[in-house]
C-alpha cells in the first residue's frame, strides 16, 4: 500500500480563506477609546479629530458636538477615497511617491528647526537695544519704498538673466525679456524695509537712482525699481517684539548652519560625473 498522501487545499479555497483572513483581520478594530471611528479596518484617532477641530476655527457659540460630527464624516470621507486611491495603486505612483518624499521632508525639517528654536536662549534687554540700534532701516529708520517691478518666470536659457546685468532701466529689462519670448508682469509694489535684511537693503540703497535690482524668489524673479520713499519709523514698543523676532531667526540660523557643516564634514557622499556642485564659496 503506498502511503496516503497529505490533503491538498484547491487553490481557489485557499485564496478564498487568504481574502477571508484579510477582511476579517480588522473585524476586531472597535471605535472605542482612543478610536473615534473605523472604516474598513483603518482607524481615525482622536488625535485626529481634535487636529481637525482645532483647524477648523470653530466659530463662538457653535454647537460643538455638532460641529464634531460633521468633522469626522470628512475624515471617514477622506478615508475612503484615499483606499480607494490605494487600490488603484497610486501610492506606488513614482510621482506620488516623489512628492511624498518631498512633503515628509519639508515637514521633517521643520519639525528639527523647531527643536532648535527651543534651545536658543531668549536674549536680554541690552542685546536687543544694541540690535535694535545697529538695524537702524529695520527699526527707527524703517521707510516704506513704493516699487515698479518686473516679475518673470526665469528661462531655461541661463545667458539670458547673465546679460541683464548690462541693462540699467526696468524698461531696457522688459524690452529685452520680451524680445526673448519671457513673459513679463509689470506693476507696482511696496517694500518695507523692516521686512528687508539690512545687508541686503544697503546694497539696495547704494545703487544710482533708477538703477533696477534683480532678487530671486520661489515664484521667480523679481526686477525692481525704486520710484518713492515714505519714512515710517517703529516705536519701542513696535520694535522691542520685532528684534527678538529677527534675533533668534538669526540666532537659529547660525545654530542650524553650524549642524549642517558638521554633518558634511562626516558624511560620505558620492557624486556621478556632471552633478558635482559648485564648490561653495569661501
Amino acid at each position: 500500500m503506498r502511503p496516503m498522501s497529505p490533503l491538498k487545499t484547491p487553490a481557489p479555497i485557499l485564496i478564498s480563506c487568504l481574502a477571508l483572513s484579510l477582511a476579517l483581520s480588522g473585524c476586531g478594530k472597535k471605535a472605542t477609546g482612543q478610536v473615534a471611528a473605523v472604516v474598513n479596518g483603518d482607524e481615525i484617532t482622536l488625535q485626529e479629530v481634535n487636529a481637525e477641530l482645532g483647524n477648523a476655527k470653530i466659530p463662538e457659540g457653535a454647537e460643538k458636538d455638532k460641529a464634531r460630527g460633521i468633522l469626522i464624516q470628512r475624515l471617514v470621507d477622506k478615508r475612503l477615497l484615499e483606499q480607494q486611491a490605494k487600490a488603484a495603486g497610486l501610492d506606488r505612483d513614482p510621482d506620488f511617491l516623489n512628492r511624498q518624499r518631498q512633503l515628509s521632508q519639508g515637514l521633517l525639517l521643520e519639525f528639527y528647526a523647531k527643536r532648535a528654536q527651543d534651545t536658543l536662549r531668549v536674549p536680554d534687554q541690552a542685546a536687543i537695544t544694541k540690535f535694535i540700534g545697529d538695524h537702524p532701516t529695520n527699526f527707527a529708520g524703517r521707510t516704506i519704498y513704493t516699487v515698479d517691478q518686473l516679475r518673470f518666470t526665469p528661462p531655461s536659457d541661463t545667458s539670458v538673466i547673465a546679460k541683464m546685468k548690462d541693462l540699467h532701466s526696468l524698461d531696457a529689462i522688459a524690452q529685452y525679456l520680451e524680445g526673448r519670448g519671457v513673459k513679463v508682469a509689470r506693476g507696482a509694489n511696496k517694500i518695507d524695509s523692516a521686512q528687508v535684511p539690512a545687508a541686503m537693503m544697503q546694497q539696495v540703497l547704494a545703487l544710482p537712482p533708477g538703477e533696477p535690482f534683480i532678487v530671486p524668489t520661489p515664484q521667480g524673479i523679481v526686477a525692481s525699481v525704486i520710484v518713492s520713499k515714505e519714512t515710517a519709523p517703529l516705536s519701542p514698543e513696535q520694535a522691542q517684539p520685532l528684534a527678538v523676532q529677527m534675533m533668534r531667526a538669526q540666532a537659529l540660523d547660525a545654530v542650524v548652519q553650524q549642524r549642517l557643516k558638521d554633518a558634511r564634514a562626516k558624511a560620505k557622499i558620492e557624486y556621478q560625473p556632471g552633478f558635482t556642485p559648485p564648490a561653495a564659496p569661501k
